[in-house]
């Protein structure tokens, strides 16, 4: 599957409400924790949580809890931040941070653009916050139920290892009480501990303890779309969601100008409208816009690809 990020705002459409739901919480109760972090003079040391998604999920913020390693705030070092979320691969993620092949790859995120410093009960700078559709330049994005690992690591001046080292703290509970189906991992591709986990590597294995998971919260963007652009009437488009075709009726006075099937990064599928059909069977999975411009109006839709 590609990367997958909806942008909304290149389609007119209006947000007419808007509410966050906290969708993981995995507490910040192991007193361990694992240096994830992306010096500029390493390929950096990153850690990964596994989650599951029981269904479609605008991604609202990620706050990642921990400490750093020296006396000096890692503010004072702090470059941006990447964050990476990834397709399970069999139990683990299926990719890693060497490539762009994230599903969803945010790097160099800057403070006040996405990323936030979080402050402990003493005024520490201790942890992260991540604000998915800011992140990613006001596009938000979905992830469609499913199972998926999350990575995020602080950019420092400095060796990954040195004084901007960041920790990510370990979590023993998560909010229903059930540990994720697959362990923590970490990767160390430039092997900076010399303990060859130059591929994503089980972290319990690394360590001789139980680590089943990082301390991490999700929140959700829902919002009730408004399509302020949509003036057609008489026409309609299905199935949806759909797997192989997608169908567009017009009334019989409506003379088509142009149908575009826009992909998760708004660019133009090349899907054609023949017909009054359109064959999606070679898309991959996940959340795209139709846009159709008539001589009796406009209609813009979402169509999920399954």
């Amino acid at each position: 599957m590609k990367k997958i990020t909806l942008t909304l705002a290149a389609f007119a459409l209006v947000f007419t409400s808007f509410a966050q739901n906290v969708v993981i919480d995995r507490i910040a109760d192991n007193t361990n924790g694992l240096i994830s972090t992306n010096g500029d003079e390493d390929a950096g040391v990153y850690c990964s949580d596994f989650f599951t998604l029981e269904e479609d999920t605008i991604l609202g913020s990620f706050t990642f809890p921990g400490f750093y390693s020296t006396a000096i705030e890692i503010g004072d070092l702090l470059i941006g931040g990447d964050f990476f979320i990834y397709n399970d691969g069999g139990g683990f993620p299926d990719a890693d941070p060497t490539t762009t092949d994230a599903l969803v790859n945010l790097t160099s995120v800057e403070l006040g653009a996405g990323l936030e410093l979080v402050l402990d009960a003493d005024d520490v700078e201790s942890g992260f916050t991540i604000n998915v559709t800011a992140a990613n330049g006001g596009a938000q994005v979905t992830l469609p139920a499913g199972d998926y690992w999350v990575a995020f690591a602080p950019a420092v001046v400095g060796g990954s290892a040195a004084e901007g080292r960041w920790n990510w703290t370990g979590s023993f509970t998560t909010e229903t009480g059930v540990f994720p189906a697959n362990e923590s991992l970490l990767i160390d591709s430039d092997d900076l501990f010399g303990a060859g986990a130059t591929d994503w590597t089980s972290i319990a294995a690394l360590i001789g303890a139980d680590f089943p998971s990082f301390a991490w919260t999700l929140t959700d963007e829902e919002e009730d779309l408004g399509f302020g652009d949509n003036d057609l009437v008489g026409a309609s488009v299905y199935p949806n969601p759909a797997t192989n075709v997608i169908n567009v009726d017009f009334s019989s006075n409506v003379e088509l100008k142009s149908a575009v099937l826009f992909d998760v990064l708004g660019k133009n599928t090349g899907v054609t409208l023949v017909n009054g059909s359109m064959n999606i069977a070679d898309l991959a999975a996940g959340v795209y816009i139709l846009n159709i411009e008539t001589n009796n109006g406009s209609l813009t839709q979402k169509v999920i690809k399954q």
